[in-house]
């Protein structure tokens, strides 16, 4: 066995807090992060975590501008507020399943943008089915897992420069890969997201009633470090990347504020991590991060934490 007494004697507890910790970071981007690693069979976690997103500039194409925020020196921000729960059927296969609810929020809703300077209401959801079929503890191998998950939107209005999200259903599936050794453990996800359409709102500035928008599908990557410091604190660096496969540009061929939800929409972002397990199997967890290039869309910082609650073998016994 490759992983030291550390990790091995306290793997199920990695693996928990892997699964449980929902770390949303921007709402374009993927709901959550695959692992790798699934909990100790017939058990599970919930966990509630609240994250604000600010943005005074934003990437129009790939020119970094201020645009209609300039006129009124506004913030385009967003708190959400996610539910998450998790659950080992055995100890290959894992579901999750996370909604959320949302306020944004930008002053005199931008400029030309149109809309009401806030709105509120039900995020996006998912299901997600994790199997995998590689465990490091019994193969000379990293752990390996595919994920499929799918999206239902929230009844929110899209096309506002501040509306909650693009809309639309989705499908996606991903490969994880992640492994522990003797101080460190990482994990690194590829995947696809196979996205829908949306009907823009009549009241949106250029709107044409009943119009269905292509909403651009996505390839995304997402890498994790961890590091442990002592028994109840760990480290963790994140980067993520959602590139999307087509689309069009703020102020291009095409554009107007209705069409937000076409826009080609990439982000790069960077983030740390600090995970401390407080008492029993409760567990509290924060982030940083930060934008650091993208295309069409918020050049943001986003902050936030909160605690996920471990569920024995009690937890879903029946099923």
């Amino acid at each position: 066995m490759k992983i030291s007494h550390y990790f091995g004697s306290h793997l199920y507890d990695w693996r928990s807090l892997c699964c449980s910790i929902v770390l949303v970071f921007i709402t374009q981007m993927a709901l959550s992060q695959g692992t790798p690693w699934i909990s100790e069979p017939r058990t599970g976690s919930i966990s509630v975590s609240f994250f604000n997103q600010n943005a005074t500039e934003f990437y129009r194409g790939t020119e970094t501008t201020k645009g209609p925020l300039a006129a009124t020196e506004s913030n385009l921000g967003q708190n959400t507020v996610w539910i998450s729960a998790n659950y080992a059927l055995n100890d290959a296969i894992g579901l999750d399943l996370q909604t959320a609810w949302a306020q944004s929020y930008v002053d005199e809703a931008a400029g030309p943008s149109g809309g009401n300077d806030s709105y509120s209401g039900l995020y996006d959801s998912q299901l997600s089915l994790t199997w995998r079929f590689i465990d490091e503890l019994v193969d000379d191998l990293p752990s390996m897992a595919l994920r499929v998950g799918i999206k239902i939107p929230g009844g929110y209005d899209t096309g506002y420069i501040n509306s909650i999200g693009d809309g639309g259903n989705s499908f996606e599936w991903s490969l994880i890969v992640g492994q522990f050794f003797n101080s460190i453990g990482g994990s690194a996800e590829i995947g696809f997201r196979q996205r829908g359409s949306t009907t823009v709102n009549t009241e949106a500035v250029g709107a044409i009633e009943g119009d269905e928008i292509d909403i651009p599908s996505e390839i995304f990557v997402n890498a994790w470090i961890f590091i442990p410091l002592g028994n109840r604190f760990r480290l963790g660096a994140n980067y993520r990347l959602t590139n999307a496969t087509s689309g069009i540009d703020i102020g291009g061929e095409g554009f107007s504020p209705s069409r937000f939800p076409r826009l080609e929409e990439d982000v790069h972002l960077v983030a740390g991590q600090l995970f401390v397990d407080i008492f029993g199997s409760v567990s509290a967890h924060a982030l940083f991060g930060s934008v650091i290039g993208g295309r069409n869309t918020a050049k943001s910082t986003v902050f936030g934490g909160g605690l996920s609650v471990g569920l024995g073998g009690g937890f879903g016994g029946g099923l």
